[in-house]
């Protein structure tokens, strides 16, 4: 009896696909980021935490075959970032931090629309328009001091919104149920793999055996590179209505970061929910 059981929920979970209705109302959700980074420099220990909470739409715009549409609308953002000498705060509601050079970039998105192709049975985002729109907004609100050169947020902002960063991110976040492999690391890491494992609707993540994966968070003006090590991690998916209904994550890893000043070693949390109202 436990055996077949157990073969019908496999086979449940193997047909497990995004099917939604096109053109249906839009799903209101809640999606929340946080991380936290903590170092050791000159004999102080030192933590940093960011918080992001957005509310935003989900509704699709088209099913074809293996494919849908979706289109995510930002209705709303809420950030802070904490930590020694730091205390930043966001809110789109009353504009607050408009100016600021780490999170004010986030007030950007809200009121635009992200438009990402999907695969309906692995959840894996194919593509992502409207990100460009974004840098272009980031761009025109900090425009560059001397003629000729790149806005001071242009790498900033290519590294959170260009086609391949959003991919990642939301290729993480809509992931379902099926082969076990290795995926690209999530935005804002632009290179390098990690290895995924199904039990369920249930995931857990580590790093491939040999070479630890480098990765690259800024180019110009200051190169930020390192390599990542000690990554572990895990989370879970849940549709309701063809559409996600919940999805939560959450890794743990280490950076050895290779800056402009001393190489510094940081460890790192970063968790992440998405939920349906």
């Amino acid at each position: 009896m436990r055996t077949t059981f157990l073969c019908l929920l496999g086979a449940l979970l193997l047909g497990l696909e995004y099917d939604p209705k096109p053109d249906g109302d839009p799903l209101l959700c809640t999606w929340t980021t946080m991380q936290a980074a903590q170092w050791r420099s000159a004999g102080d220990d030192l933590r940093y935490d960011t918080s992001i909470v957005w509310n935003l739409g989900l509704r699709c715009t088209a099913v074809t075959g293996p494919r849908m549409t979706l289109a995510a609308t930002f209705i709303k953002v809420v950030a802070t970032h904490t930590g020694p000498g730091t205390d930043i705060r966001i809110d789109s509601a009353s504009g607050v931090g408009a100016g600021d050079p780490l999170l004010g970039h986030l007030l950007a998105l809200v009121g635009r629309t992200l438009t990402l192709d999907v695969e309906r049975a692995s959840g894996r985002v194919a593509g992502v328009t409207g990100g460009d729109a974004v840098i272009a907004a980031i761009n025109l609100a900090a425009p560059s001091a001397v003629p000729g050169d790149p806005p001071p947020m242009d790498a900033q902002a290519r590294a959170a919104y260009a086609p391949e960063a959003l991919a990642r991110l939301w290729s993480q976040v809509l992931a379902l149920p099926g082969d076990d492999g290795q995926i690209a690391l999530p935005a804002p890491f632009t290179s390098g793999t990690m290895t995924r494992t199904w039990q369920g609707q249930v995931w857990t993540v580590s790093l491939p055996d040999g070479k630890p994966p480098a990765f690259e968070l800024a180019k110009d003006p200051s190169p930020v590179v390192g390599t990542i090590a000690k990554l572990s991690g895990g989370g879970t998916i849940a549709l309701a209505g063809g559409m996600p209904a919940s999805a939560s994550g959450k890794l743990s890893f280490t950076l050895a970061i290779d800056a402009m000043t001393q190489p510094v070693t940081t460890v790192n949390e970063v968790a992440w929910t998405l939920e349906a109202r």
